[in-house]
């Protein structure tokens, strides 16, 4: 998935004048997958800006602060059923992207790495012989390889396509209830679109198409999901940017393997809420804030619940 945070200048919209963090990612294996009932792509992580790449080439830091909290009927979890399952979410993600010099088909080329780490609690109402009815865990999730995110800028618009590869480096135990890493490798694919125009209206979304791979301790093969997330806001003053967004992560092929003892147990899950932008300047750095928060709802076959970014973007 492609996150992005964007500052918004001064009315002529010189962007190149301000801090734009860009990267694609996904939370890892937090709250499972779905093996687990949940994707490997966790909604909501694109906001405002989200199809600005930056022009001006050098190194962006970005830190996503995330919270989650949110209950399913049933999961399957290391080949067995758990039913009434609850969790509680923190993850910190840290995120180096580098915008080269380099053209690339007439868009700016960049590329990055994110590392998250986080604090995972479960919950079980009734567990499998097993599973404990409550558990807990902290460490590294998984890496994500961004080999490349090009971005694209004609007016008003903005736009850029991003691949990404998961990979399972963070902690996995196969005795252990909740992990988090996957444990199986991911490819995603995303294309993001933004229209910024000099009244400070915003106008965003990114669609994209993540591939999971077979986790090879579980015998456990996820479908495939599309994701879409939407944002619009509109400047109230140059710091301060309000609006609303929201997601729908929807699998496309069913599970499969020999553990996946639910079935197919394609998911789906929808949300609304608001955001609400900061722009600031530290010394000579600017820093760009947003705050996001969801709602879930009509979920089928995943985590339902509440969902929060605190994201911090800057420029080294």
């Amino acid at each position: 998935m492609y996150v992005s945070t964007a500052m918004w200048d001064e009315p002529n919209a010189n962007f190149g004048g301000r801090i734009a963090a860009t990267l694609l990612l996904s939370l890892p294996a937090c709250v499972w997958g779905a093996e687990g009932a949940s994707t490997e792509y966790v909604g909501g992580f694109t906001g405002f800006a989200a199809g600005y790449v930056p022009t001006d080439p050098g190194t962006y830091l970005a830190n996503y602060l995330y919270y989650y909290n949110g209950s399913t009927a049933a999961v399957a979890v290391n080949g067995k059923v758990a039913l009434n399952v609850s969790t509680t979410v923190y993850f910190e993600i840290p995120e180096v992207t580098y915008i080269t010099k380099l053209t690339l088909f007439g868009g700016n080329y960049g590329f990055g790495l994110a590392v998250p780490v986080g604090y995972v609690s479960v919950d079980v109402g009734i567990n499998p012989v097993g599973v404990d009815r409550s558990a807990s865990t902290f460490g590294l999730g998984d890496s994500i390889l961004v080999p490349a995110v090009i971005g694209w800028h004609s007016g008003n618009w903005h736009t850029n396509l991003a691949l990404s590869v998961f990979a399972p480096t963070g902690q996995y135990d196969p005795n252990q209830a909740i992990n988090l890493s996957k444990n199986f490798w991911a490819v995603d694919g995303s294309y993001s679109a933004s229209f910024l125009n000099e009244t400070g209206f915003d106008l965003s979304g990114c669609l994209g198409y993540t591939v999971n791979f077979e986790n090879p301790t579980t015998n456990y093969k996820s479908g495939d999901v599309v994701h879409l997330d939407l944002a619009v806001g509109q400047n109230l003053t140059k710091q301060w940017k309000v609006g609303v967004g929201g997601y729908a992560v929807v699998q496309v092929t069913g599970d499969s393997g020999s553990g996946a003892t639910l079935g197919s147990f394609e998911s789906d899950i929808y949300a609304l809420g608001a955001i609400l932008g900061y722009s600031a300047k530290l010394g000579q750095t600017d820093v760009d804030l947003q705050l996001r928060w969801y709602r879930e709802f009509d979920a089928k076959n995943h985590l339902e619940g509440n969902a929060i970014y605190l994201t911090t973007a800057l420029k080294l």
